[in-house]
Parts: C-alpha cells; structure tokens; sequence
C-alpha cells in the first residue's frame, strides 16, 4: 500500500513540473513573438512621469519604471517623445506600441485599453501668490483656470465642478509662460512643476507650494491600442516582477514620500529655550527642534524651520504660507482653520518665589493659595506672551500680577526683590535659572502643576498631512527622544516627560506591598496545547501565553512560576483547590464567575471549522447541520453549541489530535477549534488534504487571566501589565507563532550516510532525495499559502475584504486607550442595510453577495484612510471613525453613507436600490469600552429601523 502510494505521488509530482515546464516554454514562445526594440510614447511636459532633460534623454517616474521593467522582461525598449494629443493618436492607431503613462479616464477607453493601474493620481491646483483669499476649490469659482488640450484635467474639473471657467494651451509649457505672463491665477499641474521649463524660479516664486490645492484624480496607468491583449499580459507580466521595495524607491525619487512636497516648511518660536531657540549664529536649535528632526529621519520628510512669535506662527498656519507650526499649547482657542495633531509633549507650569518670600511660621510657602492669603503684598511676574496664563489666573483670579516683555526682564525684577516670585514652564525656567547662575535663589511651589499639552498644528484641509505627523512621532524609538531631552533639560530627571513616558507602569503601594510579600506568583500551564502554552523539547514553558507574560512581568516586575498540567480539567482543579495563582486562555462565563476573578481580555482568536477541500467554503455552523463534529473536551461552548445546533451531532474528544485523526478516517465531518490549534494542524503533512473554514456564526473566542477570587490585588497589577502592551509587540507575537515551521521527518545528513554505506543502491537513493526535496518544495508552497489564507481570514471578511469583527474589537480597544490619553473623541457608527433580505432572497445568494462587495466599495469611499470600515456580519457593517472634535463630524460622515446607500447599484444581473439605518455611539459619552459602544450603537440602529429606517440617531 505504501509503495502505491509513493508510485501515485511520484507521477503526480512528475506530471506537476511537466506542467510547469511547458508554461515556461510558453512563456519564452510569447517572449520571442514581441517585437524589439518595443516604441513607448512620451511627453516633454508631462513631468514628473514622463519628461526629457537638456540632452533628450527620457526622465521621469515612468521612465524610470519602463528601464526597469524592460531589464526585467529581457527586451529593448525606445522612447518616442510626441506632444501629448500626438501620443494618444500614435498609440491608438498603432504607431507607437505603448503609452508611457497617462490617467485611466473613460473617454480615452474608445482608443486605449489600459493596463491595471499603478497608482492613484490627483490633480494639483496652482494658485498664485496674489490671491490671499483662496484657501479651497469653492474660492477658485471667480476664476479662469489653465489646463492643456487633451489632459484628464479637463475631464474630471467638467465632471466635478462644472461650474469652473476652463482655459486651455496647447502644452504644458505654454500653459507655464501663460501664468507668467498674467493670463492666468490659477493652473492645473501635476505634483510638482516641471523644473526643466526655463523660467521654473519665477514660476515657483509666483505660484509658491503652499499655495496648492489638491482633489484626487483617479488611477494612473499604463496603454495599448485596443485589441492588444498580447502585448498588455506581457506588459503586466513585466510590472508584476517589480517589487514593492523598487516601486517605493522610484516614486521617492521623483514624488517623494506619499506624494507630499519635497519640503515642510516649519514655524517656531525662538523665545521657548530649551524647547526651541535659535543660536547665536541664528540656527534653529531646542528640545522640540531636535525632536522634529528625529522625525524628519523618520518619515523621510525634509524639515525647514523659519522662526517666527506664536500668534504670527497661527497666522502662517492659516494663511497656509507654512505647513506647520512646530509646537503650540492644544488648551488654547485658535481660528476655525487650523487642526492640531496629537501631542508630542507635556510640560508643567509652576511658580518659583524668592527664597527671602517665607510664610508666618517662616517656612517655605507649599502652594499659590497660601501664598495668596498670607502674603497680600505679593506680585507674581508672567511673560506677557505666556502659554499658561489664561488657565492659571482662572484659577486665582485675585492673584497680583505684573507682566513683562521678556523671561530676561522678569527675571532681572525678580533677583532685584521687585517682585516676590515668577510662573513658567519648569523647564524653561530652569534652564534660564542656570543659564544666570541664579537657581539657589529661587525655591518652587508644589502647586498649582498646570499641565501643558504642546501639539504641533496645521491648516485643517491638510489631513493628510496630520495623519503623518501623528504615525511619524508615535514610531519615534522612546530611548532616542530620551537622549534629546537629556541633552537639553536641567534640573530633575524624573520630571522629564520622555522618561515617564517610558515608565509604562505605575504600581501602587499596596501593588508593591503585595508582591513583595507575596513572592512569586504560581501560573499553572498546560504542557501540549501549541501554540497557546506547551512546554517545549528543552523542558522550558512556551508559547503565545509565555510571551505575553514575559511582557507583564517586564512593566510589573512580577515573577512567575509556571506549574505544568496534562490537561484542561486538572488544571482548572488546581485553581479552584488554591493550588496555583492563576491560568491563562480562559473564557469567562456565569458559572465561572462565581468562582473566579477575571482580567481584561488579551487574546481573540475566531472558531474555524477543518474540514475536507471538497467540502468547499464555510461560513455557518448550518452547514454541518446533519453530520458529526468533533470538539475538544472542556470547550466552554459546547453546551451552548448543542442548544443552538441540535441538529449537529458534537463528537467530544480529549485532544486535537483525535480529532484530527477522527476526521481523516472519515469518523468526522468536521473539527471546530480555534485559530490557533488549526495552525497547529497545518504543521502536519498529512492536512494537505483538509481546508478551514472561519464560522461567522460562532463568538469569538477571547482569553482572559483567571485569578484566584482571594486576590484581587494581583488581577489589578496584571491588567496594568496587559494594558502596558502596545500593538507592535502583539503583532510580534502573532508572527512569531503563526508563521510555519515545516518539519519533514527526513533528516537529509541521515540519508547520505546510509547511501554512503550501500554504494550498490546510491543512485537510488540519491533520486529518492530529489524527488523528496521536490515534494517539500510543493508542501512548502501550499503552506504557505495556507498560512497567508489563515492570517487574512482572523482578521478580515473573506467576502468584502474588510476588517472583521476580531480586528474591529482590537482596534476598538487600541483607539479606547489612546482617545483615553489624548482626551480625544471617536464614533462607532453600526449600518444595517434596508432591503438586502428581500434582494439577497429573490434574487440568490450570488447577487446578494455582489451587493454587499458593492457596499463595502462605497463605504470606504466615505472614511479616511485612518478610520476602519467593518462587515459585522450579514448585512450589518461598522464604521470606526477616530480623532474627532465633535459629534458633528460623525453625522457628517452618516449622511454621506446614506446619500450613497441610497443610489442604485448596477449589479450583473439586476439594479438594485436599497437603504441603510444607522446607530451612532460616541466615546466618551456613550461608553469606555468596546462592548458599551457596540451595545449601544447597535441598539440605536433599532430605534432607526423602528421609527421608519434609512435615517441616523445618536444616543
């Protein structure tokens, strides 16, 4: 029987590599049939994708992706520079073989037929300097705009703002000389202007870079006559061999990172040492300057600073002459214009008294509060220009205050007893104290501790632009911004913002007491359940649960004790017998909690179903209604899953690996287990055979610490350890344990021996390592596969392609903690679609699902590239809309999904029109945990649907 079945997989695998050989073949018969060299069409003008330099040469993005693709095809290519009308005509008529790159429009589709496309494209809107008062696309009705005759310009400013006037040139060039010559104020362009045009500094000059306007376009692609499906596949085939590491070093090249401008220009105050300053020499210099720089590196971003007072630094903001205003105090009222980003700083504002100023017992004054009341007398100096000052005379509003013009001047009438003491940012005022050898004469009042948020802030259209602000600093490295703030801060470390902030956890006395009487704490293990928790060949505890409180015990200082068990039930025994502290993986559940405690919940895995390839997909637990199951003993939903589905029959095993054994003698029609234990599985060789399906129908499965109810204190210190986890270390976890390790059974150096010792039969035992290093090359591959297919399905809809409910509840719980931070707003919009049932039951499933791969298209059309756009489940989505100011932007953002909802969709068989209702939760109003804002947004769906559907309610 087993040599049959090697015989089998031996012509199997020889038909395979047939099979592959001969579509090699195939591919070199089509690689010989294209002609050489292969004529590509260009513009001169139509930089920074296609232009030519002072010599002729072709330049550009596209040119510079055409030479590599033609290196990766193997062929000859030649560059035909037309004017831009010629280059379509040539290409469509078959003069010319390719169009270099051009914008995938509809009109053009009558000639052209395109390749995928590259990449997104916008339109780019030069506004001259002249006009102060045009800040967005409405402002620019009153004027003429310049386009050239033949660009996708024309098409889309038609189709999006008919009401705009349109003056065309004949290129690009013309277009330049016609703005210089006062003919125009505004022009349409590409991302940048086209440096090789002759008077590019005057150009540049009148119509400056912060003056742009942008509106996506569309998909920039590639062209080939009609009819040339050939020449298109081979085209294609060649863009498919550039990496995405080659894309992105070419596009830096000539757009820059996410098409941004080369340059940011950056406004700062020079009167805030050691935040920022300028040296002697006039070079920006501080704290804060040495951070922006850090994140320059970062981003690949270039920064320029121009130093400029506060209120003059807002002003550039809103005029849009600067891109961003460096550092700015986020508790202050600004115009409407501007947008702040996420805090980069904190720093404390207090007041120093003269150390002659005592109280009536001739002690030190401990706050502002008794100072004021025992000492009338008293004048406190603020700089006239201070940050803080509004929020501390609310405060004390009877407090005696003399301003001055300069931190030197206040300063100067402080060390002359003029005044009794001074307020300011601690480190700034440290650092001048030392700077004037004066810090012996001052001592500091314990409160007030006004805490001041530093944000740096852009002009609100520059969305974009704060979204990478914002993920450049949070991937800062913590230990880099703590050597900066070294280098620049007197005084006490421990008062140094970057350093607390790299002190994640924060015990209590009562937490430090605890452990320091406690000793180390007992967590009992299970030694087989990989990759959960196992102990491995080395005798050593392991796992996913191993990593996490790996993590724990770094930010807590706690000290495990692992006690390995063989299985579920003796190890939940010896919880409840107070044997051990606590055990990890478990799900509460009522009974449970009675006799438990449990933390926060740090680990959601989906139920998948493994069953045979010819089963095809799964999504529901109905379809197994009629067959056998197999599920691990001690699963805490089975008797849950009998109730909902008794028309499954549950086969109860001890271990995974019966039922997996039950499945392939055919005793079983499927095993429901985790994610997890399914990945397990796939480092069998024998699962080829086998397919996993996610049950959409099933909760997920969360794992939670189950703590002993006599300590409470030890379940507080372990959520503060959980909470100290960020996102980076999970997602390292989870590629550490789903990422696969094949092992074969065959040790290659065992097998060499053997053939060197029978030299009668090494030939054949020399085929026989071949032909198994083929077979492993075909496990490896399918794996793999099965791998990606696995870490796409935990995550995302296999429908849509949207985020499912596993990465809506982590991002939910992510964004909490952060909005909880940075004291920001968030909106979790539930959608449920009026009129799908009717559709999706008339018309088949097929149709129903085409409508909601249409829905999902339009729902991310509604959201930024920030937000998370979810299929809950059926016809019910999620919207996760973070970073907002006030609720008015999330019925914004609900009315544009039911203008959308509400028109038709073209699907292959019928138009369908249908509605949607809409529940809008806010944080943190609503609720300050996932389940609070679910709950209640899904509740106000109801209240929609209730009182007439196709509308939005907040609570």
């Amino acid at each position: 029987m087993n040599f049959f079945y090697k015989q089998t997989s031996y012509i199997i695998l020889i038909t395979v590599f047939l099979s592959f050989f001969s579509q090699i073949a195939l591919a070199n018969k089509v690689f010989t049939e294209v002609k050489q060299p292969l004529t590509i069409a260009i513009n001169e003008t139509s930089f920074p994708y296609h232009s030519i330099d002072k010599q002729g040469n072709a330049i550009g993005l596209m040119a510079d992706m055409w030479r590599l693709w033609a290196k990766k095809q193997d062929v000859e290519i030649e560059f035909i520079v037309l004017p831009w009308l010629d280059t379509l005509n040539e290409v469509a008529t078959g003069g010319v073989d390719i169009h270099g790159g051009l914008s995938i429009i509809e009109s053009r589709r009558k000639t052209l037929q395109f390749s995928n496309p590259l990449f997104s494209i916008y339109t780019h809107l030069y506004v001259s300097r002249q006009l102060s008062n045009v800040n967005n696309l409405a402002d620019l009705k009153p004027y003429s705009i310049g386009v050239v005759t033949g660009s996708a310009h024309i098409e889309n400013l038609q189709k999006n703002h008919p009401e705009f006037a349109l003056k065309t040139y004949d290129n690009r060039h013309d277009l330049y000389r016609g703005a210089l010559n006062n003919e125009l104020l505004v022009f349409t362009g590409l991302e940048k202007l086209a440096d090789n045009f002759t008077d590019y500094d005057s150009l540049r000059q009148r119509f400056p870079a912060h003056k742009v306007l942008r509106y996506q376009q569309g998909n920039y692609g590639v062209a080939v006559a009609n009819n040339n499906d050939e020449l298109l596949n081979f085209i294609e085939q060649g863009f498919e061999k550039i990496s995405s590491e080659e894309r992105a070093t070419i596009e830096r090249k000539w757009l820059g990172l996410d098409k941004q401008k080369d340059s940011l220009l950056v406004a700062f105050s020079s009167h805030y040492p050691p935040y920022m300053g300028v040296s002697p020499a006039g070079e920006p210099q501080g704290l804060l300057i040495d951070v922006w720089r850090l994140w320059s590196k970062q981003v690949g971003i270039n920064v320029e600073f121009v130093p400029r007072d506060l209120s003059e630094g807002v002003d550039l903001i809103r005029e849009q002459k600067a891109d961003i205003l460096l550092a700015y105090p986020n508790h202050v009222n600004t115009t409407k214009d501007i947008a702040f980003a996420n805090p980069i700083y904190f720093s404390n504002a207090q007041v120093f008294l003269n150390n002659r100023i005592k109280d009536i017992e001739a002690k030190p004054f401990d706050s502002l509060e008794q100072f004021n009341q025992q000492y009338k007398g008293g004048v406190i100096g603020i700089w006239q220009d201070s940050i803080f000052k509004a929020q501390l005379l609310a405060q004390y509003p009877t407090l005696n205050v003399r301003y001055f013009s300069s931190l030197s001047a206040m300063l100067n009438a402080a060390e002359r007893n003029e005044i009794s003491g001074i307020a300011g940012l601690v480190d700034l005022i440290n650092a001048r104290l030392v700077q004037s050898n004066l810090q012996t004469l001052f001592y500091r009042l314990e409160t007030p501790l006004l805490t001041i948020k530093l944000s740096p802030v852009s002009h609100l259209k520059n969305s974009k632009l704060l979204e990478i602000i914002n993920r450049g600093f949070t991937e800062l490295d913590i230990n880099s911004l703590i050597k900066v703030e070294d280098r620049w801060l007197n005084g006490n470390a421990g008062e140094h913002y970057y350093k607390k902030l790299a002190q994640k956890i924060i015990l209590s006395e009562a937490d430090k007491n605890f452990l320091s009487s406690h000793g180390k704490i007992n967590l009992g293990v299970i030694n087989n359940l990989s990759p959960i928790e196992f102990i491995d060949e080395k005798g050593q505890f392991s796992g996913i649960n191993r990593d996490i409180t790996n993590l724990i015990s770094d930010s807590t200082g706690i000290e495990f004790n692992y006690v390995p068990f063989d299985n579920w039930q003796q190890l939940y025994k010896a919880l409840l017998d107070n044997e051990i502290d606590m055990l990890g993986s478990i799900t509460p559940t009522a009974e449970r909690e009675k006799l438990l405690m449990f933390t926060d919940s740090y680990w959601q895995m989906p139920w998948v179903m493994v069953h045979p390839q010819y089963y095809g997909r799964k999504t529901k637990l109905e379809d197994f209604y009629g067959k056998q199951v197999a599920i691990v003993k001690g699963y805490y939903l089975i008797a849950n899953l009998r109730k909902k589905h008794p028309l499954i029959t549950f086969k109860l095993v001890d271990n995974r690996e019966q039922a997996l054994v039950a499945l392939q003698q055919e005793r079983v029609d499927g095993f429901i287990t985790t994610m997890a234990s399914a990945t397990q599985l796939l480092k069998q060789e024998n699962i080829v055979t086998l397919m996993i399906s996610m049950m959409e129908d099933v909760s997920l499965e969360k794992s939670h610490f189950g703590i002993n109810k006599n300590l409470p204190l030890l379940k507080g210190i372990i959520n503060k350890g959980l909470l100290s986890i960020t996102e980076k270390e999970k997602q390292a976890i989870y590629d550490n344990w789903f990422t696969l390790a094949i092992n074969t059974g065959l040790d290659k150096n065992v097998v060499l021996q053997v053939g060197a010792q029978i030299g009668v039969i090494i030939l054949l035992v020399l085929g026989v390592i071949v032909m198994w290093n083929r077979r492993l090359q075909v496990e490896i591959k399918h794996r793999e596969q099965l791998e990606k297919i696995m870490k796409h399905m935990a995550t995302h809809d296999e429908l849509t392609g949207l985020a499912n409910r596993v990465l809506l509840k982590d991002r939910l719980s992510t964004a909490i903690a952060f909005h909880q931070r940075q004291s920001l707003k968030m909106a979790v919009l539930f959608i449920d679609l009026d009129g799908f049932k009717n559709i999706n039951d008339t018309h088949g499933h097929g149709v129903g699902d085409e409508l909601l791969q249409q829905v999902a298209l339009r729902l991310q059309g509604c959201v930024r590239s920030s937000d998370t756009v979810v299929r809950f489940g059926g016809d019910e989505f999620v919207l996760l809309l973070t970073g907002l100011n006030s609720p008015n932007e999330a019925a914004y953002v609900a009315e544009k999904v039911l203008r959308l909802m509400q028109k038709e969709f073209e699907l292959s068989k019928i138009n369908a029109c249908i509605g949607c209702s809409i529940g809008i939760a806010m944080y943190p109003n609503d609720g300050d945990n996932d389940t609070d804002l679910l709950k209640i947004a899904d509740t106000m769906m109801y209240k929609v649907k209730a009182a007439g559907k196709n509308h939005y309610i907040f609570n």
